[in-house]
């Protein structure tokens, strides 16, 4: 008993109240990752996305399944830059065929694209042919209304011939685009092109994308 005792006062004092906030914010991980098994099941997925930019908060170990959860939302949502980000966490805790073929995907038929125009007013990102595949086209849709509001969009647009702000540029995978358009710079100055390495998601990490013919074909795996 006096031994016992002894081990109780040499603990450090905030021990007790480390594992007790470890244990809430698990607990907390439990309940949030319930109500996003509900809400996407029911494809509620703004609600989905809510409640994983809360579940993010927690500073909790995700799970496979909260990361895959919250691509879904952000797919669903035309964020497809999140969408991707999302994957590749997926992908480290466990490669399975589908979130590899969903990132071979995306590296396969989209790229980023940095747009900004200064001032933000009046400004129109227009797509030359708007793409037939769901999920490309709200992330289309998504960057549009991103510029319309802002007056410029940084991530992931699916490859085709765009006119950003009057300055025609063409999205291809693996090439990078940045557009600033400024009454002060001269036209040619406009468009900077970027080289980038694609696909990107798998470096440095020993994954390597499934080459998968349908997979490569679409905008993502249903």
């Amino acid at each position: 008993m006096v031994l016992a005792l002894a081990v109780l006062l040499a603990l450090p004092a905030h021990a007790g109240a480390d594992k007790s906030s470890s244990d809430r914010g698990e607990a907390e991980h439990t309940r949030l990752s319930g109500e996003i098994e509900q809400l996407a099941e029911r494809q509620v997925w703004s609600g989905v996305e809510k409640k994983f930019l809360e579940l993010e908060k927690l500073g909790v170990e995700l799970s496979y399944d909260d990361m895959m959860h919250g691509a879904y939302a952000a797919r669903a949502l035309g964020d497809m830059s999140s969408a991707y980000a999302r994957l590749k966490k997926a992908a480290k805790i466990d490669s399975t065929k589908e979130v590899i073929d969903w990132l071979y995907a995306i590296d396969m038929n989209y790229s980023s694209v940095d747009l900004v125009a200064v001032p933000p007013r009046n400004v129109e990102l227009a797509v030359e042919e708007m793409p037939f595949d769901p999920d490309q086209r709200i992330a289309v849709e998504k960057a549009q209304a991103t510029v319309g509001d802002k007056g410029l969009y940084t991530g992931l647009l699916p490859k085709g011939n765009y006119v950003f702000a009057g300055q025609p540029f063409t999205v291809q995978p693996g090439i990078g685009v940045r557009i600033e358009v400024s009454p002060k710079m001269k036209k040619t100055e406009g468009i900077r092109v970027e080289v980038q390495k694609s696909p990107t998601w798998g470096a440095g990490d020993g994954s390597t994308p499934a080459s998968s013919p349908d997979s490569a074909a679409g905008g993502s795996p249903q």
